[in-house]
């Protein structure tokens, strides 16, 4: 899965459709790769994507994606994201304020995640590279 830029401008009067669910959900995925290639291995439960017949998100697939964000952030470094919320049905769902902190969440890990593995120490010479000499 490839990175995909966060929507971190969320508006009051904007909802969630199964492109921000799909978004969100991916770029979690993408996290979670990227974190184990720093960091040691380490599952999140990924829900297949969503397409436009599909219903809106139900709770337990927000609450999985603030699952996935905390596992994250357990695994790697105890970035500071925010409250994690639950959601149940059949009340008042995930507001653009939750989506907004969410996806701003994503961001900070993901810019982090790319600064230390930029930043990661290599030898500047080749182990071995005069053998035989």
């Amino acid at each position: 899965m490839a990175w995909v830029t966060p929507k971190i401008n969320w508006t009051k009067t904007d909802r969630i459709n199964y492109a921000d669910y799909n978004r969100i959900k991916n770029n979690l995925a993408y996290l979670r790769d990227m974190a184990g290639q720093l960091y040691q291995e380490f599952n999140i439960t990924v829900d297949p994507d969503k397409d436009k017949y599909s219903l809106w998100p139900y709770p337990s697939e927000i609450n999985r994606l603030e699952e996935n964000l905390e596992t994250i952030r357990n695994h790697t470094y105890p970035f500071t994201t925010g409250q994690r919320r639950t959601y149940y049905g059949n009340v008042p769902t995930i507001d653009w304020q939750e989506l907004d902190r969410l996806e701003s969440a994503c961001k900070l890990i993901h810019d982090n995640l790319q600064g230390q593995a930029e930043g990661k120490r290599r030898l500047s010479f080749r182990l071995g590279g005069l053998r035989g000499l």
